[in-house]
């Protein structure tokens, strides 16, 4: 321990022994050493985290909780996500995947004990069932991150009165960003009501997490009264608006290269047939064709002068002949000839959609716009939006003048807009500027402050130096000094203390040297 304690003090005094930048250098040094050491060691101490599960319900997030609790491993939970060290991420994530519980279907049927199970058991079972599969169906949905289903079966009675329908509820979680359209909302309840028994589309409801009823407003089913939807409306309506649209676009891109950009404008007006028709067309070849023919003959002899007096179908196809010898020979002979006509039929299937008349209106800015001109265009329009006169089209092309009031008044609010834009721009680049600049002379005033203080403090050490030489290489005469030869300290001793009394200032000014040098 006395050891120890020699080693810390030589230590400490060679380190006072050194200057005054050297010890700061060494102690700089040595923090610098202890942090490095310090976050060496927290870093590898250290765990990082990432994430094991995330968007659990409680009841999975409960059991995950619980396993890693048992197992005793450290995890953190941020929101709805849980985080375990990344090292044992993988192995648990493939261990506890089977402990989520989440929407399960038919796999309650693993674990069931079907004997002795009642009837009104196994009903709530298969309802059970049905809701997980539904569940894992909607929940494959891209737009859905969570589903819930809930079915209330159909109320069956010997008295068909009495009879209710089934009915279900669907609870969807979004995903941020993401809606639904009224089309896809169609789909889900069509797909709930086609996997459940009894329960038409009308008794489902489906609703989203903030409590917006989205099977709100939806056609659903055949009332049978030949009433159009709606949606169907709305869908047809805006249908011919996107026609209208394309067919304007399709002129004003035709014409603006000829008269020039923004002297265009085009309004086409569309009607459109949505019946769906079935025609169909049967022709008659006038020339017949022989189908099939048949040809019968019969010839007789009797001794009597008797005739076979059968039936015929054509007394006039029978000859009867009397020979010399009495005999009477009768012969008959009928022939049918089967005749049909050819046809054809052909059925034609018109599909909604189909274009009944179309009108168009076309302005160009210009007042003077010359006839022959004017019926060139109109011609080259009508051919390029297919205007066909037999069904009604009509098409108008107009030169005047264009009003250009409010798009020189919006022009000019442009303009100003844009010039106070600039003009901001203008004014904070000329403020960074000017932030850059007086940051620039501190920035030079405090290097030339420096330099000056730096020269000051060289002048003081030179002249500090300058006086210390001239006290070293005083010439001025003195008085010899008897020193005793025996005794060399004692002499240098008193050499010094007469010194010292006949100059203080200049022994002062020695040691304060000394002193510097040492801090130095």
């Amino acid at each position: 321990m006395k050891k120890l304690s020699e080693f810390f003090k030589k230590l400490w005094t060679k380190f006072k022994s050194f200057s005054r930048k050297i010890r700061i250098a060494i102690i700089v040094a040595i923090v610098a050493v202890l942090i490095a050491l310090v976050t060496t060691i927290v870093l590898s101490t250290s765990k990082n985290y990432e994430v094991l599960f995330s968007n659990l319900d409680s009841t999975d997030a409960n059991t995950i909780i619980s396993k890693l609790s048992e197992e005793q491993i450290s995890y953190k939970v941020e929101g709805d996500s849980i985080l375990v060290p990344s090292e044992d991420r993988d192995k648990l994530r493939l261990e506890l995947s089977s402990d989520l519980t989440g929407s399960t279907g038919y796999e309650l049927m693993d674990n069931s004990k079907s004997l002795g199970m009642t009837d009104e058991e196994f009903s709530i079972m298969k309802i059970r069932m049905v809701q997980g599969e539904l569940e894992k169906s909607i929940k494959s949905l891209d737009a859905v991150e969570s589903a819930r289903v809930h079915i209330t079966e159909a109320e069956n009675s010997v008295f068909v009165k009495n009879a209710t329908e089934g009915s279900a509820a669907v609870i969807l979680k979004l995903k941020p960003g993401k809606t639904l359209t009224k089309e896809q909302v169609k789909s889900i309840v069509a797909m709930v009501s086609a996997a459940t028994e009894d329960i038409p589309e009308q008794n489902v409801q489906v609703i989203d997490s903030n409590m917006n009823l989205l099977s709100d407003g939806l056609n659903l089913g055949d009332s049978g009264d030949g009433t159009v939807s709606s949606d169907s409306i709305q869908s047809n309506k805006q249908l011919e608006t996107q026609s209208e649209e394309k067919y304007a676009n399709a002129i004003v891109s035709l014409l603006e290269p000829v008269v020039g950009k923004g002297k265009v404008s085009a309004v086409v007006n569309v009607d459109m047939d949505f019946d769906s028709k079935k025609t169909t067309t049967t022709t008659i070849d006038p020339n017949k064709v022989i189908v099939s023919q048949q040809t019968s003959k019969e010839q007789s002899t009797s001794s009597d002068g008797a005739t076979d007096s059968g039936s015929t179908v054509d007394n006039n196809l029978s000859n009867t002949i009397i020979k010399d010898d009495g005999k009477v020979t009768s012969s008959k002979e009928e022939q049918t000839t089967n005749y049909d006509s050819g046809k054809s039929e052909s059925t034609i299937i018109s599909s909604p959609g189909e274009i009944k008349r179309m009108t168009a209106s076309i302005f160009i800015d210009d007042g003077a716009l010359p006839a022959d001109t004017r019926d060139q265009l109109e011609k080259s329009v009508a051919s390029a939006i297919g205007i066909d006169t037999t069904r009604g089209d009509e098409i108008s092309l107009v030169g005047m003048a264009f009003d250009t009031t409010a798009s020189d008044e919006a022009k000019a609010q442009v303009d100003e807009f844009n010039a106070q834009i600039a003009s901001q721009k203008r004014n904070k680049m000329i403020m960074w500027g000017a932030i850059a600049g007086v940051i620039v002379l501190a920035i030079v005033a405090g290097i030339i402050i420096f330099a000056r203080r730096r020269k000051e403090d060289d002048d003081e050490d030179e002249e500090l130096e300058n006086s210390l030489d001239v006290v070293i290489d005083d010439t001025t005469q003195y008085k010899p000094i008897e020193l005793d030869i025996e005794n060399p300290q004692t002499q240098i001793e008193n050499e010094i203390k007469n010194y010292a009394k006949e100059k203080p200032d200049q022994v002062a000014d020695i040691v304060k040297s000394w002193l510097a040098e040492n801090e130095r």
